[in-house]
């Protein structure tokens, strides 16, 4: 098997702004998302300087984290909600069978599963009938509508 994968890189208008971190993506603090020079101003996904993976579920969970601190940026107080970093790569082994790998900054393992239900440390049927089956749905007809009730905000300090 080979796995090719070309490089991420952010799109010349976010590279070439003055939003743009080192990398080319948008800067911003990796707990807050918030932009360090500009406080009115976040990002999350693909744009987005944090060091974590580039993935949907990253996006997730970064989303109810910048909503959180946006409102409160607007009421003039400082961020609320902070995010660790948490990515999800459903890793295909095999033919019916992936790794659910769920991390956050710096690789430490987050799994959303019990370790007896998922191990995402190992390939399994179970993953690959809840990425095959079970989160397109959950994606199209929840989380794009906004209806999303497994992801909290982790509030600073709690």
């Amino acid at each position: 098997m080979i796995h090719v994968v070309p490089p991420q890189v952010a799109p010349d208008f976010v590279r070439t702004s003055p939003l743009a971190a080192e990398s080319g993506f948008i800067a911003v603090n990796e707990a807050t998302l918030q932009h360090p020079r500009y406080p009115n101003i976040y990002a999350l996904g693909d744009a987005c300087a944090a060091s974590n993976a580039k993935t949907a579920a990253a996006a997730r969970k970064q989303a109810p984290v910048v909503a959180v601190n946006a409102l409160a940026t607007l009421e003039g107080k400082p961020p609320l909600a902070d995010y660790d970093g948490y990515g999800s790569c459903p890793l295909t082994v095999e033919a019916g069978k992936i790794v659910l790998a769920e991390f956050g900054y710096g690789g430490t393992l987050q799994p959303s599963f019990p370790n007896w239900l998922i191990d995402g440390t190992r390939p399994s049927r179970l993953s690959w009938l809840l990425k095959d089956t079970i989160l397109p749905p959950v994606y199209w007809h929840g989380m794009l509508k906004g209806r999303e009730w497994m992801v909290k905000p982790h509030r600073i300090g709690a």
